[in-house]
């Protein structure tokens, strides 16, 4: 989208309402745990390309939960009976400026990364979304890289960055990282501007029959 800055971590300042998020955090951590104590399996392979689709970079980590998702909302869908199971959680995300497009946004899930795993560098697919990161389980030498920067997550810190930025993430230790990651409305887009892109993107999404990869890149 025309004139949006290219900001790979965004200030927190523009995002005041992480406060009720980190607070939350430790809540929402109990909930990731109970799901993984219930059932390992619940989370599913977040890169999913079908058989004979271009792989690239996603040779390893298609249809393998190496980096794993518990999927709460998925395109724009609720998953009910996961978001039944982490009412906390579902409650910080019904209050989030995400947006909302049907079959498109919002997206938002525990993504799990097992040990010794590496995200290879990609992008995303739009800046008039950006992506929320809260880190819930975060052993040593694990980090992210946006553009030139990188950072470690710290327990209940949560960020905000651009995903059309090329970006990676490893886990170099010897148990998984667990962080919730959701999409928000680009704060710099005007109303107008959200209901122009929202509007766009279904009528494409129809043309195509729901295949625009607007998740691409979380």
């Amino acid at each position: 989208f025309p004139r949006l800055p290219a900001i790979p971590f965004y200030d927190r300042v523009d995002f005041l309402w992480l406060n009720t998020v980190e607070a939350a955090a430790d809540e929402i951590r109990k909930e990731l745990i109970g799901v993984l104590k219930d059932n390992h399996d619940d989370f599913v392979p977040y890169v999913a390309h079908p058989e004979g689709a271009p792989l690239n970079q996603w040779q390893e980590l298609n249809n393998s939960r190496r980096w794993g998702a518990f999927h709460l909302w998925r395109e724009g869908q609720r998953v009910e009976e996961n978001l039944a199971r982490c009412p906390t959680t579902a409650s910080i995300l019904a209050k989030a400026p995400s947006p909302k497009m049907l079959g498109h946004a919002p997206n938002a899930f525990f993504s799990l990364l097992e040990p010794r795993t590496r995200i290879p560098p990609h992008t995303g697919v739009t800046n008039t979304r950006l992506v929320v990161h809260v880190p819930l389980v975060i052993p040593p030498s694990c980090g992210f890289r946006v553009g030139s920067i990188t950072r470690e997550w710290q327990r209940g810190k949560a960020w905000v960055f651009d995903d059309t930025i090329e970006h990676e993430a490893w886990n170099n230790s010897d148990e998984p990282r667990a962080i919730l990651i959701f999409d928000i409305w680009n704060p710099y887009l005007t109303e107008v501007e959200r209901e122009l892109v929202r509007t766009a993107t279904e009528s494409i999404g129809d043309f195509y029959q729901g295949e625009t990869p607007y998740t691409a890149g979380l």
